[in-house]
């Protein structure tokens, strides 16, 4: 616990910078979906209340992408086409609803490379496949010596 609590807060966003979010509670695992759209996103998903995170957008930077019977809402930059983030569409009051925020996009991939990676079989059976870490997935390999 005490390496997750040194790698808050996260601070992810799109390429172009008009679509901000911060994270300041603990992440403990990532999540890889299947499904047909999470897998066409290539998404890494980190699950929170939506009240535990906070988005910035520039006026007009996002757009929505409604999915799963008008379930599900999925957000992007409209500028550089970032998926960022997704919340049902059904929101409680108290915000205590779950929401998903694309990791692939934080600033800082060290702070969640020791993160364990469940994948996740959304294209059929709904359940974990397996689960690792994967410490050198958001970062570029280390460069040789000559």
């Amino acid at each position: 616990m005490k390496e997750m609590e040194t790698t808050m807060p996260y601070k992810v966003t799109c390429h172009f910078g008009a679509v901000t979010i911060e994270m300041a509670r603990a992440i403990r695992k990532l999540t890889q979906c299947n499904c047909s759209l999470c897998r066409r996103y290539g998404a890494l998903w980190a699950y929170q209340q939506r009240k535990a995170i906070t988005v910035h957008a520039t006026k007009n930077a996002s757009q929505v992408y409604v999915w799963g019977k008008n379930e599900l809402e999925f957000f992007h930059c409209a500028r550089c086409g970032c998926v960022t983030h997704y919340h049902h569409s059904k929101k409680r009051e108290d915000g205590s609803d779950m929401s998903a925020v694309n990791m692939r996009n934080i600033e800082d991939p060290a702070k969640i490379s020791h993160l364990p990676i469940r994948l996740l079989d959304g294209a059929c059976t709904w359940k974990k496949l397996y689960e690792s870490v994967q410490p050198n997935l958001l970062s570029a390999p280390s460069a040789k010596p000559n």
